[in-house]
């Protein structure tokens, strides 16, 4: 596989996809570039896996409609055995549906609709597209992934925390030890009554928040992370990504379908629970905001708010560092946009903690470039480790319970 950026030898790509038309029109667009190497096509899956064994290219382009093997079942072998950067390629599925967010799910760097090759745009900007891609992708580093292994690094840090409940009837504090998600109810200590536990209900105390931005290459960095994580941490998530909301909302209902903490869209007013995980487009300006008693969400036009020369990821992170000072994490992930690094820096300055995912792990580094070069966060924290840092945050702040 490629070294980054330094490695200035051509980029080795195999191209796999049963369509001879869109073979031959991918042939023609990289084939006259020097920098890229067609080292062979394969029409099923089979005789993918038997080329990438044989060639070890540094990028597949991969479709996933196919004959003898489809392109989802040999992205799967090839994450098991031989991660390498794959951009995967269909006719039927469009950007923002499930089957994407699978394909990105088991590993999958980039997703591309074989409809942009043919129609709605013209050539110059779909072999733009395609090349940027692929170069993109030759300077990321991916893990291999286990669809049966998934979520196993760190669920072991989910019952090692006290849980704090109160009675409703009286307002005592209960402090349980390794309370776990197959209990119904805890008798009050001070009242007997019982607190009937109701998964959606049962952290709604805001304690800590974490904030993460990210662009709309940020998608297979969030699968990775958020199903690591669970209601029991306590506090919430306010998840930014820039992006147009109708994919934003369809990503939410695909990532909530397959967590255990609840994924909502977050909307204006709504008041922010424990255990829940909020997520927003780049459309609008987001701000958390004390009201009686709990946080609630106050969402701005993006246009209105062009004046306050303040960016979206910014905008949310310096209104949560406002609140919860120390407790309060940013994360920057994979985008193409400098958007963060206001936020991030007013977050260090109220003494909360900061994160960015490794650069290596980024299809786009322009989010995290900024920030890595002027304060050197760790540099070694893939997904997995950055789930495990955002539930040590969490489980470690979960008795300080607050009020707004």
């Amino acid at each position: 596989m490629r070294q980054g950026i330094q490695d200035e030898s051509p980029i080795k790509l195999l191209i796999v996809d049963d369509s001879w038309v869109l073979r031959k029109v991918l042939r023609g667009t990289l084939s006259q570039r020097e920098d890229i190497e067609i080292i062979g096509e394969a029409t099923n899956g089979i005789q993918a896996l038997e080329m990438i064994l044989k060639n070890r290219p540094d990028v597949i382009l991969l479709d996933m409609e196919m004959p003898t093997m489809d392109g989802m079942t040999t992205l799967q072998h090839l994450m098991i055995h031989m991660p390498t950067p794959t951009i995967m390629l269909s006719s039927l599925s469009k950007r923002g549906t499930a089957r994407c967010f699978d394909a990105l799910k088991y590993g999958a760097v980039a997703f591309i609709s074989k409809n942009s090759f043919f129609r709605g745009m013209d050539g110059a900007a779909h072999s733009k597209l395609v090349l940027k891609t692929i170069y993109n992708a030759s300077k990321i580093i991916v893990k291999s992934i286990n669809p049966m292994q998934q979520g196993a690094e760190t669920g072991a840090l989910q019952n090692k925390y006290e849980e704090v409940l109160f009675c409703e009837e009286c307002g005592t504090r209960q402090v349980v030890e390794n309370l776990s998600l197959g209990n119904d109810v805890v008798t009050c200590r001070n009242c007997g009554d019982e607190i009937f536990l109701y998964k959606h209900k049962r952290y709604r105390r805001i304690n800590y928040i974490t904030v993460i931005g990210t662009g709309d290459s940020g998608y297979s960095n969030l699968l990775k992370i958020i199903p690591e994580l669970n209601p029991e941490m306590g506090g919430a998530l306010c998840i930014v990504i820039l992006d147009r909301p109708k994919y934003v909302q369809s990503f939410v209902k695909y990532l909530d379908a397959i967590c255990d903490i609840e994924v909502i869209f977050g909307q204006n007013g709504t008041i922010l629970e424990g255990g829940c995980c909020y997520l927003f487009s780049g459309d609008e300006h987001v701000q958390v905001s004390p009201y009686s008693g709990h946080y609630t969400l106050q969402m701005d036009d993006k246009e209105a708010e062009k004046k306050k020369d303040i960016d979206v990821i910014d905008t949310l992170m310096i209104s949560v560092a406002s609140l919860m000072k120390t407790r309060a994490t940013g994360i920057l992930l994979s985008g193409s946009a400098a958007d963060g690094n206001k936020g991030m820096e007013r977050i260090l300055r109220e003494k909360g903690t900061c994160f960015i995912l490794n650069p290596s792990h980024c299809l786009q580094k322009a989010m995290v470039a900024g920030h890595f070069e002027r304060h050197r966060p760790p540099a070694n924290l893939d997904e997995t480790g950055l789930a495990i840092e955002i539930k040590k945050c969490h489980f470690a702040n979960k008795g300080k319970v607050t009020t707004a």
